[in-house]
């Protein structure tokens, strides 16, 4: 940590700490997180967890929309649906489905790939403990290995193989680490899986340690973490990720994410907005502590 950042390092804390408990659980309908909070049991939560955070980019409302749609397909319990559904009868469900760039056809492949990977493993989970080092600095190995091992899934019935699904850009739903992105949807899918449950993260996944997880970049994270110095980056990729997690470990080594949620609140709210003009920084927590006017000239 540099001398000018380890002098900030505790006011910074202290802002962030409070951004923190300001925006809390109640703001979850302003997030696809509500969805899986629909559900009781874990398979459920765990299944419709990883459906609502493939689908989180773009329009709020769309996100929303299009995510109720596929929840009233799926019916009480997405997991029992999962397994026990026909893929033909799947594909039919979904037909028409359009969430900006994903469709009907990419969302049935992606769904049954996961269908695939429960009926082997018994849940996500499991497939991802399969290859987690608890030791390691983060989740990129593990998350990588995730990916790998459902890309390989055998979804005949959508497409003939791995390479013809992402010809058809069904990969977007599961991009890998390897390619040097942020995967935010997946690093999203983690949060809500590791971190203790916080009535809004969930923590069904204890046996990973929330140290090990890497911030969901998305652009409110970007440009919040370049005004408040946790980056000088201007790639939105896994390096700058890594970057934004780093400096936040150091404000809090044993959950650097517990931010996330209430940073990218005031971007998806509007209260902070990367329009000149449109922010209300003289309310905001972190005024005392950000950059904006001189990032934004």
């Amino acid at each position: 940590m540099s001398s000018e950042r380890k002098t900030r390092a505790p006011l910074l804390k202290e802002k962030l700490d409070e951004l923190y408990l300001s925006y809390d659980c109640g703001y979850i309908d302003s997030d696809p997180v509500q969805f899986p909070h629909r559900f009781d049991r874990a398979s459920d939560t765990e299944v419709a967890a990883f459906i609502a955070s493939a689908l989180a980019y773009g329009n709020v409302a769309s996100i929303k929309a299009n995510l109720e749609k596929v929840f009233s397909a799926l019916g009480p319990s997405p997991y029992d649906t999962l397994l026990s559904i026909q893929p033909a009868q799947l594909v039919a469900a979904l037909s028409g489905f359009k969430h900006r760039f994903t469709t009907a056809r990419h969302l049935s492949w992606f769904l049954l790939a996961a269908r695939a990977v429960i009926s082997k493993y018994g849940s996500l989970k499991a497939l991802f403990l399969e290859g987690h080092d608890p030791e390691a600095p983060n989740i990129k190995q593990a998350l990588t290995s995730f990916v790998d091992g459902l890309v390989k899934q055998t979804v005949g019935e959508v497409y003939s193989d791995a390479r013809e699904a992402q010809e058809d850009g069904a990969l977007f739903l599961l991009p890998s680490p390897r390619s040097g992105g942020a995967c935010k949807r997946l690093n999203l899918f983690l949060r809500w899986m590791v971190r203790s449950a916080d009535r809004v993260d969930l923590g069904l996944w204890p046996e990973v340690r929330s140290a090990q997880l890497v911030i969901p970049l998305d652009t409110h994270v970007v440009r919040l973490s370049r005004y408040l110095g946790l980056t000088q980056r201007k790639a939105s990729d896994w390096r700058t990720a890594e970057d934004i997690t780093d400096s936040l470990r150091e404000l809090d080594p044993v959950d650097p994410l517990k931010y996330d949620f209430s940073l990218t609140r005031l971007g998806i709210l509007g209260d902070c907005s990367g329009r000149e003009g449109q922010s209300r920084c003289g309310e905001c927590l972190l005024v005392e502590i950000c950059s904006r006017e001189v990032a934004v000239a």
